[in-house]
Formats: C-alpha cells, structure tokens, sequence
C-alpha cells in the first residue's frame, strides 16, 4: 500500500510539475506573438511619471500628457496617442524649446499615408512627434511615421538626439530642414 501512495504522490509532482512548465513555455510564446503582432505595447515602454517646467509645465501620468500653464490645463495629447516619454528641446535653434513625444499608436501613418499603402495597420508602432508650444497649448510641428528602431530611452543634448534600441544601440540623429535625420 505504501508503494502505491508514493507512486500516485511522484506521478501527480510530475504531472504538475510538466504542466507548469509547459505554462511557462506557452505564457512566452503568446506573449512574444501578441507582442510582435503589434496588438500590445512592449514591456520596455515605461510608464514612469515625469514633470518638467519651463514656461510652461508638462506632465506625463502613466499613458498621457499635458501641458499646463498658470494652473490650468491648456493642451493634452489625443487619448490614441500612448506616451512613452517626452524631452523639452530647442531643436531648431530660435532659443524656444520645442516638445518632442516619444510615444505609440495605432497604425504606422494616421490619416494622410504614402499613395502606395491602401490601408494603414493596425497595430501599436512607435513615433517621435514634436510640437510648438504656444500659448493656446501645442501646435504640430513634426509628426514621424513609425520610426522603425525600437527606442527604450532618448536624450537630446548638443543638438543631437540619441536613441537607445532594446539591442543597446544608440543611434544619433539631428534635426534637418524636415524633420530629424540618421548621422
């Protein structure tokens, strides 16, 4: 009788332990598909709060962003934009610092699209936009398609924008006459 109880204890641990592994394995895989797939954004794009002031004061909670002047909120980034992170900069050298958004959203282009693409995707890719900030809140200035690298973290110094991929490459950029260009 005792055998057989020890027997039914190792094949019941080794059913478990088989089937937490398997877990594992399968919890891996779907989220690697989910997130290539584009239908979830990457781990990697925090979510940390951040305020900066300027003129103006900029806050960024979780997902959102604003601008806020004298107290009260004068511009907040369209609810399908996800923010991943935001730098205060002036890029074009008129000694006024521009906002620039590191940020996620649906599809790759937005409403105006290259003439050979019919129909935008539908999943999360990541884009740079930057904005003017003026007193009424924030004018578009550039808006990029998706940006291609996969940024984790960006800074913005000596006129340089560095990117930094999940693969620890940091890419160094400038701002042209349209928009940043790859030194």
């Amino acid at each position: 009788m005792t055998v057989k109880i020890i027997r039914n204890i190792f094949i019941v641990l080794l059913t478990v332990t088989a089937a937490l592994i398997a877990a594992v394995f399968f919890n891996r895989v779907a989220e690697e598909i989910v997130l290539s797939s584009g239908l979830l954004i990457p781990r990697y794009a925090t979510t940390d709060d951040k305020m900066l002031t300027e003129d103006v004061t900029v806050i960024k909670k979780g997902r959102g962003l604003a601008i806020i002047r004298d107290k009260e909120k004068i511009w907040q980034i369209p609810r399908n934009v996800k923010v991943q992170d935001f730098l205060l900069a002036d890029l074009d050298g008129d000694d006024t610092k521009e906002l620039l958004v590191l940020c996620w959203k649906r599809g790759r282009y937005g409403k105006r699209r290259p003439t050979w693409v019919k129909r935008d995707e539908t999943g999360y890719s990541q884009h740079i936009f930057v904005y003017r900030i003026s007193p009424d809140g924030a004018d578009p200035m550039w808006m990029a398609s998706d940006i291609g690298p996969e940024a984790v973290f960006w800074d913005f110094h000596d006129d340089i924008l560095f990117i930094t991929e999940t693969d620890g490459d940091v890419t160094k950029w400038k701002w042209g006459s349209w928009g940043f260009e790859k030194m």
